[in-house]
């Protein structure tokens, strides 16, 4: 698998799902626990697990904390990340809605698009993707995973 079709993955087959309560089987991903040093190495708080997916000579970092899970790698196929997480937004969830895509507020070369996610009782998950566009040096890809109760 591609960086892209992992993070997609992990956050729709994965964290989305487990909102819902809808997540059927495993992922068929083996991560590893990132232990507090790694953590600290990566100028990341000790709040909260890290796992790392092992993909070709890098990987995939999942994070949760609360209610927030954060996916992201840099590099691999990071030009693919959205386009990867579009395609199992509307495989898994067709009537998402995209609330927006918008340049990102403060990192120039980056776009910020946001879905809303309304899941089985009374859950609603928002799916932000920070994403390189046009001529930027940024190789980052990140999706953030956000569980919310909808209020009916």
């Amino acid at each position: 698998m591609k960086h892209s079709e992992v993070a997609a993955k992990l956050a729709i087959d994965g964290a989305v799902s487990a909102i819902g309560g809808t997540v059927k089987g495993e992922l068929g991903l083996r991560p590893r626990l990132l232990g507090p040093q790694e953590k600290a190495d990566l100028g990341m708080s000790a709040v909260g697990e890290t796992l790392f997916y092992e993909v070709g000579d890098s990987g995939v970092f999942f994070h949760t904390d609360g209610a927030f899970t954060t996916i992201w790698y840099a590099g691999g196929d990071y030009a693919k990340g959205i386009d990867a997480l579009d395609a199992a937004i509307k495989r898994k969830f067709p009537e998402a809605k995209r609330a927006k895509d918008e340049e990102h507020a403060t990192e120039p070369g980056l776009r910020l698009r946001t879905y809303d996610i309304r899941l089985p009782n009374s859950q609603l998950a928002i799916v932000d993707a920070i994403y390189p566009a046009g001529r930027t040096d940024k190789q980052n890809f990140m999706i953030r995973v956000t569980a919310m109760a909808r209020q009916n």
